[in-house]
């Protein structure tokens, strides 16, 4: 009886040994299709239109390396082949003028100099041409730059030795370089691959440079900069590429400098729109900063009109598991905002893999090694799905569309003269989110107050359309680009009365009630408040015709007079605030109860960085004060507030967009100091 049950045992065993085999064999069979179909490229790259890596000429050439690159992206950066001193050289090579010229640099006629260093584009030329056999295109990474310039291309006679030279003699020299570099892609028979440039980088970070030490150490208003911009849009109309390709600023921790990054793209436009927008480079950690912190400031560069490409990302952390669930909320945030309308185009990894990360001692990308993915990697993929939907080569299942109302209503006149223009979802007032008409600014609603932000002058043209010009000065309303997508941002821009700055004025079901169609979409998309939302400084962008109460609007008589023109100064009187809502008395405002702050310390020993986060648990504030000991902290910077000395301790209130925080909520922001710091901080808030 045992031999038998022995041999019984014996056979059972080994059936159940086959069916483990037939199942572990149908389930590598399930995940090798699984990784076949879903990558990056066929998720990311199909939505956003580019899934990049970084990458160095001697990968390309290695065909395994190409080959698994080609799977999961369609756009590459060199990480350091194509910056200045890559280009330049660390000592110059002069060339004549003439030489120059026969070599096909751009000599700009203010140019007085008798030579020119040589530009070196053999690793470009080759890397072009990889691109091209591969079906792969190339963001430029960059043009100007502070900390890989070589010093001799600001001194006299290109001499590292000699002084500084005079502006007027680096403008020359800066057309010369930008226009040459671009000229040489764009003359190659494999330049088409170049779809993007970071025509600047890192400016707000700029310090002891020789671009300061020649045009003086500005920031948001660095002349260099937009001269650069210029130099480089001039090129690109040249070649009839303005449509196709983009110029970018380009920069680190923009999430903790999103106003000054605002104002640094918004002065580089002002007078023309030549910068598309920001790259916002992401070299993230799992412990900073916070997955909402980062896209807060997406958010604010989209609502600001810009175009973003998230560039350099990377994500320091603490294992497997802890990126995984960080990656896997970023992305279900990243695409919430693309799925929203977001201008979002293009994701770019810093690196294949943690074998070539520049980050020492740390695994902060996607894959082990080129091709072995890590957990998080299936977790940006889940991410994507449960958010967009299947990737490109997963058919979506087939349903029965939900038929998209139009709108056929009658074009509705409204005499000339000047306007406030109020939402009637919310009962607020299409204004301009700025104190002044400076370059590109986005428009918002707002509770009425009769600034000049908030009037309107509309213009009826000979072909139905009408053209709003705002107060602020010769500017009018403006989609964005011109562009025909749903959420493409709706702002003011210098006034020229083109597709993009006529709409389309329809009549509703309800008397005096109107919806307003924008020229470059043909009237298929209309004034939108973002999802429907009622907040002051929401959104107003484009969207498909709904016929929903956000896209409606009444226009309100300024005064309740005769129309003027926008070239005659309106009278103003104090009575010219519209429908205003009664403000509510000091004294009535809820006593913040309750208010917390935490922080955390990140000490690299000759400084550090200090995160606090103000939490509310009580009525919604409209303010808030935290109080900092100065003995237990040296604040030399900040970001998302201001800053007041008081005797011994640091008074540190919001700036105007993270004033309010609703219970429940909380807002961040941060400061750096020089020398050492303890390990705990006296603050208190109120």
């Amino acid at each position: 009886m045992q031999k038998a049950a022995n041999k019984l045992y014996s056979i059972v065993a080994k059936i159940m040994l086959m069916l483990i085999l037939v199942c572990a064999t149908a389930s590598v069979s399930t995940i090798s299709a699984y990784a076949a179909q879903d990558s990056l490229l066929s998720t990311y790259g199909a939505t956003y239109g580019y899934s990049g890596t970084c990458i160095n000429l001697y990968q390309l050439k290695d065909a395994n390396t190409l080959a698994t690159l080609k799977k999961d992206y369609n756009s590459i950066t060199l990480e350091n082949e194509m910056k200045p001193d890559a280009l330049l050289g660390g000592s110059p090579t002069l060339i004549s003028v003439s030489q120059a010229k026969s070599q096909g640099y751009y000599i700009p006629d203010n140019y007085k100099e008798s030579y020119v260093p040589r530009i070196n584009f053999n690793t470009v030329d080759e890397v072009m041409k990889i691109c091209y056999n591969n079906g792969l295109k190339m963001r430029a990474h960059t043009l100007v730059w502070h900390s890989q310039t070589p010093s001799w291309f600001f001194r006299n006679g290109f001499n590292a030795g000699s002084g500084f030279v005079n502006s007027s003699t680096m403008d020359a020299r800066l057309e010369m370089y930008v226009k040459t570099v671009m000229n040489h892609v764009y003359t190659n028979q494999y330049g088409s691959v170049v779809y993007a440039w970071d025509v600047a980088n890192e400016i707000l970070h700029a310090s002891n440079s020789g671009w300061e030490a020649v045009y003086g150490s500005n920031k948001t208003n660095a002349s260099y900069v937009k001269k650069a911009f210029n130099y480089a849009y001039d090129t690109l109309s040249y070649f009839k590429l303005t449509d196709s390709v983009k110029l970018f600023y380009n920069d680190y921790n923009t999430y903790m400098e999103v106003n000054d990054v605002i104002k640094l793209v918004n002065y580089i436009n002002d007078g023309k729109k030549v910068c598309a927008g920001v790259g916002m480079q992401s070299h993230l950690g799992t412990n900073f900063p916070s997955v909402d912190y980062y896209t807060a400031a997406l958010k604010s560069f989209v609502n600001a009109g810009f175009e973003v490409q998230i560039t350099e990302l990377d994500i320091t952390n603490k294992g497997d598991t802890d990126l995984a669930n960080y990656a896997y909320n970023l992305f279900k945030n990243i695409n919430s905002i693309k799925k929203s309308g977001g201008n979002i185009s293009g994701v770019t990894w810093w690196g294949l893999s943690d074998k070539t990360t520049w980050i020492s001692n740390a695994a902060p990308l996607l894959f082990y090694t080129p091709g072995n993915a890590k957990p998080a990697y299936s977790k940006v993929i889940q991410a994507y799905k449960e958010v967009i939907g299947q990737g490109s080569s997963t058919p979506a299942p087939t349903t029965t569309p939900t038929p998209t109302p139009s709108n056929n209503n009658q074009t509705a006149t409204i005499e000339d003269g000047w306007y406030y223009i109020k939402n009637t979802l919310s009962q607020k007032y299409l204004t301009v989110d700025a104190d002044n008409a400076d370059g590109w600014k986005n428009v918002v609603i707002k509770t009425g107050s009769g600034v000049d932000g908030q009037k309107w002058y509309v213009t009826n043209t000979s072909d139905g359309y009408i053209t709003l010009t705002n107060k602020l000065g010769n500017v009018m309303l403006d989609v964005a680009n011109g562009e025909n997508d749903d959420g493409t941002n709706v702002g003011i821009y210098s006034a020229y009365g083109g597709t993009a700055q006529q709409f389309i004025v329809k009549n509703t079901d309800i008397s005096g009630v109107y919806t307003i169609g924008t020229k470059c979409s043909d009237a298929a998309k209309y004034l939108d408040v973002y999802e429907k939302k009622t907040d002051d400084g929401t959104n107003v962008c484009q969207w498909t015709y709904n016929g929903g109460s956000n896209q409606q609007w009444q226009f309100e008589k300024v005064n309740n007079g005769s129309a003027q023109t926008p070239a005659e100064t309106p009278s103003e009187t104090p009575a010219e605030t519209p429908t205003e809502t009664p403000s509510v008395p000091e004294q009535e405002q809820p006593v913040a109860t309750g208010l917390s702050v935490e922080y955390s310390i990140n000490n690299w020993g000759s400084g550090y960085q200090v995160n606090f986060k103000v939490s509310n648990t009580g009525s919604t504030v409209n303010t808030w004060t935290v109080v900092v000991k100065k003995s237990d902290v040296n604040i030399t910077a900040s970001w998302n507030v201001n800053i007041e000395e008081q005797g011994d301790y640091y008074v540190i209130t919001p700036v105007e967009w993270n004033s309010t925080i609703p219970e429940g909520s909380s807002v961040e922001f941060g400061v750096q100091g020089s020398g050492s710091i303890g390990t705990t901080i006296e603050t208190s808030v109120h």
